[in-house]
C-alpha cells in the first residue's frame, strides 16, 4: 500500500472517529481517537491480508484499488474493528467515567 492509499484511509477514520464521538454522544473523552486507530488498523489489515489470503485466493481483485489500497476489504475490515473497538469502549466499567 502506498503512502496516498494510506492517507486516504487515515482521513476515512478520524472522519468515523469524530463522527462516533459527536453523534453518540460519548461520555469517554478520547473516543474518536481509539475508534480512528481501530478503524485504520482494520482498514489496513484487510486490505492487506483479504485480497492475498489461500482459503480465498480466488477473489484478490475484489473491488476497486487505490495505491494498493483494496477499498471493498478495506471497508468491511475498518466497520468491524471500529463496531467491535467501539461496543467494546462503551460497555466496559473499566473505561467509563466515574
Amino acid at each position: 500500500m502506498g503512502l496516498l492509499g494510506f492517507a486516504g484511509l487515515v482521513v476515512v477514520a478520524l472522519a468515523a472517529g469524530f463522527a462516533v464521538q459527536f453523534l453518540a454522544k460519548s461520555a469517554i473523552r478520547l473516543e474518536w481517537l481509539i475508534v480512528a486507530v481501530a478503524v485504520t488498523f482494520g482498514g489496513y489489515f484487510a486490505s492487506e491480508t483479504f485480497p492475498t489470503s489461500g482459503i480465498l485466493s480466488g477473489i484478490k481483485d475484489w473491488g476497486p484499488e487505490v495505491d494498493g489500497l483494496v477499498i471493498i476489504p478495506a471497508l468491511i475490515g475498518a466497520l468491524i474493528i471500529g463496531v467491535v473497538a467501539d461496543l467494546g469502549m462503551r460497555t466496559s466499567p473499566e473505561v467509563q467515567p466515574a
